[in-house]
């Protein structure tokens, strides 16, 4: 990699770290729970997607060599810097009448805000040619352009969560991340949710009205929310391309799917940002403005306060479809450059494990996942019993369940070879005992007992079934599991009550 692709790279990372946000987020599949049809595809709407992957405590130390590098470029500018093309943005006085609002153009339905003023329509204008102009793609809509501020989007947040989720999806998100050992019993995930997307959005697009968001307290436009429009404008091409609410419905049944699509968009959209960045915007900043920019990522970095409560599983979820789905479309691109790009959007990837290893999806004999049948135990568990979610699950789950479960192994080895899983989660009517089931089949026997010896070292033994031990205060943090089967195919059964787990084990085929 040569230098200056270093220092971009260094800044995209900073980026992806300190703009923060999970678009996509409101539970759809950010992790490794899953979500019913109904409610899956309601929180699969686009209106959240948001600009940049959150933050990952543990990839610190990388992060900071890169941004090292960035700092020595800085410290050391090249003889000849192009001057600033783009307008200069005075501010917009406080005081003065609010811009109207155009009666052509669509009305938006979701968070409000205002226009922006006409220097930064300017700015955002050129932005959007730089765009098409690098992705390829023409843009066929015009797009309406609102600015918000936090207190806006918190209270759109606040309408949205109360609309589309009830206790109950909160609640049985909550046992499945308990039960797997992910998360603790009593997390307020609803508060959780609000918090996280309220501190870390920077901006979002709404395909529903062709409306970009820009979160900004005041009237300016400065790089870092430049950046963010870059990136949300790629999803405005890359819908009038593919409809890409049509993509999630695809993947509405499957959660595995609809992260691996998820993946490809932002992956996407983060690499045309990270050459906006290195042809468009970096190349017209002075020494001084670049600095002045890697200052003010940085503080947003530092300032987070919701990550450190979020658990580790739910970051890694929310990072996945920028990171690795950066990795994925740079793979998709180097076998022929956007054009390979655009084509993998409309034949999209269907599983994690697809990209995770772009070449499963890249060969000519693509590797697609085979899902197992799932057997119905509610007639086993009884009148008083739901099923309450049914949905798959793929390489991302298993990989993240040993990873913040075992503590020795190849958890990437033991991930991979999974060939389709499926779970299901029952629930008693009246007082809520959960049992969840997962069904997993993989490419090879070899491959499924290597994933088999890593989890159950997770667990205790307990007689004839597996323990994970909770609170030792607490009588109801327990969780038993117990295994059907090893190998190509097998079941896991966990629940609060043991002698579910066991009544379940019996009548499994």
């Amino acid at each position: 990699m040569n230098r200056t692709r270093s220092v971009i790279v260094g800044l995209v990372v900073l980026l992806l770290v300190a703009l923060g946000a999970s678009g996509w987020l409101w539970f759809e599949r950010g992790t490794i729970i899953s979500r019913d049809a109904t409610t899956q595809a309601e929180f699969g709407k686009l209106k959240d997607q948001i600009t940049a992957a959150d933050e990952v405590q543990d990839k610190n130390r990388q992060l900071q060599d890169q941004v090292n590098d960035l700092q020595e470029r800085l410290n050391n500018p090249p003889t000849s810097i192009a001057e600033p093309t783009s307008p200069a943005l005075e501010p917009t006085p406080e005081a003065g009448p609010t811009p109207t609002v155009d009666p052509a153009a669509p009305t938006p339905t979701g968070p409000g805000g205002v226009e922006p003023p006409a220097q930064i329509v300017e700015v955002m204008k050129q932005i959007e040619q730089e765009v098409i102009a690098l992705r390829g793609l023409p843009e066929e809509r015009p797009v309406t352009r609102r600015m918000l501020t936090r207190d806006e989007l918190r209270d759109y947040i606040v309408r949205e969560m109360e609309t589309e989720n009830t206790p109950e999806d909160f609640r049985r998100e909550t046992s499945q991340l308990w039960m797997l050992g992910l998360a603790e019993k009593d997390i307020d995930l609803q508060q959780l949710y609000i918090d996280l997307q309220t501190e870390q959005i920077g901006g979002f697009y709404d395909p529903e009205t062709d409306t970009f968001y820009i979160i900004a307290e005041n009237s300016e436009f400065p790089p870092a929310d430049q950046i963010t429009y870059a990136h949300e404008f790629n999803h405005n091409l890359q819908d009038q391309l593919i409809n890409l609410q049509d993509g999630l419905k695809v993947g509405e049944f499957d959660a595995d799917r609809s992260l691996a699509f998820r993946s490809l968009v932002e992956g996407d959209a983060t690499k045309l940002m990270s050459d906006w960045l290195q042809n468009d915007l970096i190349p017209r900043m002075s020494p001084a403005e670049l600095q002045e920019l890697l200052r003010t990522l940085q503080e947003q970095q530092d300032s987070s306060s919701i990550l450190d409560q979020v658990p580790g599983v739910l970051r890694d979820g929310l990072v996945f479809p920028y990171e690795d789905g950066l990795a994925f479309a740079e793979a998709v691109y180097a076998e022929g450059g956007w054009e390979a790009v655009t084509k993998a959007l409309q034949d999209p990837p269907t599983s994690t494990e697809q990209i995770l290893h772009p070449e499963k999806y890249l060969s000519a004999t693509r590797d697609n996942p085979t899902l197992p049948d799932q057997f119905d135990l509610l007639p086993v568990l009884g009148a008083d019993w739901t099923t309450a979610m049914t949905n798959t699950v793929g390489e991302f789950d298993v990989k993240a369940l040993l990873e913040y479960t075992a503590t020795a192994g190849d958890m990437e080895a033991a991930a991979a070879g999974i060939g389709g899983g499926r779970m299901t989660l029952y629930e008693h009517n009246s007082d809520f005992t959960p049992v969840l089931q997962w069904t997993l089949r993989w490419d090879s026997a070899a491959d499924g007992d290597e994933f088999l010896s890593l989890f159950n070292g997770t667990l205790n033994p307990n007689g004839d079934l597996l323990l994970r031990a909770g609170d030792p205060n607490r009588s109801d943090d327990d969780v038993h599991v117990g295994v059907k089967g090893s190998g190509q195919e097998f079941v896991i059964i966990f629940s609060s009550n043991q002698d579910l787990v066991r009544n379940a084990l019996n009548a499994l085929p």
